[in-house]
């Protein structure tokens, strides 16, 4: 229920609520009212003084006790009926305000549902993001900070022995070189996986052909076929974008590690203002729609990424296995 909804809900619980404790307050004045008509006729019964006779006419008497009679029990009549009326319009009330708290129940309900939803969800964003830092943490530390590490060694041994073998000393000072070399090498992957340059640099088609070109240098055993059908020129966001060859990563780290393919297929086009990625490998397929992110064996993580991304993209994954696996995913850009 949006909150507008619940807002029109809550003032006619409200309205409703002082509806029946007027009428609770007039029920109770009417029965007040009833039970001084039933004590005046009581005392009419006890108080005839028929001695009376005596100074009055007989006539006169009954005619002014019956007056006074039927007067009282004319009011007690209407009084009984304002009552019942006045009890049924209280149940109606009651009935009334049973249906909207009814629904405020079952709308706080599906909140606290949805607020459990939300606490799972958000929960596993932190692991994913967690996860990333971990991944990228771990990059670094494999390759940038042990390369460095090594270098330290290098420089100490070189200052050893500089002065009694010159031709190891350069040997040394080559392998440094290397070493340093690689470690940019490390750092720029990592940069790029974070935040891809030629994004700003050279616009979207670019950027994914510099990609692709980047998964051909990087593998010995995959062969990439690719075809990019839109215009440059087009005006992306940028975080789009890079949204979309993060996707296009995350496809082709896991067609590297699971796939066992030897030849990938990347295929991206705008058509009626949605990017469109075919994403095909001749690999071995898996069962893409049962396959979940499981917490404490750590596996599922990028498909589960994967479809995250895509959502919060308001865009759409069809799988096919059809001699490998077949991605077609949609996003709007617009």
């Amino acid at each position: 229920m949006s909150n507008l909804c619940k807002q029109y809900v809550e003032n006619e619980l409200n309205c409703y609520k002082k509806k029946l404790y007027d009428i609770t307050n007039e029920i109770h004045s009417t029965e007040i009212e009833l039970k001084t008509v039933d004590k005046n006729l009581i005392k009419l019964n006890k108080e005839k003084d028929w001695s009376e006779d005596i100074f009055h006419s007989l006539i006169s008497l009954k005619q002014t006790d019956n007056i006074r009679l039927q007067t009282l029990q004319d009011s007690k009549y209407e009084l009984n009926n304002k009552i019942n009326f006045l009890n049924n319009q209280k149940n109606d009330v009651e009935t009334k305000i049973e249906e909207l708290i009814n629904i405020l129940r079952d709308d706080s309900n599906v909140s606290r549902e949805t607020m459990s939803d939300s606490i799972h969800d958000n929960v596993k964003l932190i692991d994913f993001i967690e996860l990333d830092r971990k991944r990228i943490s771990r990059d670094i530390h494999d390759s940038v900070v042990q390369n460095l590490t090594a270098l330290i060694h290098k420089q100490e041994f070189i200052s050893q022995i500089i002065n009694t073998d010159i031709t190891r000393s350069k040997l040394e000072i080559n392998n440094s070189v290397v070493l340093i070399k690689e470690s940019i090498n490390e750092l720029r992957n990592i940069i790029y996986e974070l935040r891809p340059m030629s994004v700003d640099d050279f616009g979207f088609k670019n950027a994914i052909m510099n990609m692709i070109d980047k998964f051909n240098r990087e593998s010995n055993v995959i062969t990439y076929y690719s075809s990019i059908n839109f215009d440059d020129e087009l005006s992306i966001d940028s975080n789009l974008i890079i949204s979309i060859l993060r996707i296009i990563n995350e496809l082709n780290s896991n067609a590297i590690k699971y796939s066992n393919g030897t030849e990938i297929i990347i295929n991206v086009t705008l058509k009626d203002n949605n990017v469109i990625i075919e994403f095909k490998d001749n690999g071995k397929g898996f069962d893409y729609y049962n396959t979940v992110y499981d917490r404490n064996k750590n596996s599922g993580f990028g498909l589960t990424m994967l479809k995250e991304r895509v959502a919060l993209l308001n865009g759409n994954i069809k799988y096919i296995y059809d001699n490998g696996s077949d991605f077609f995913i949609e996003i709007p850009v617009w």
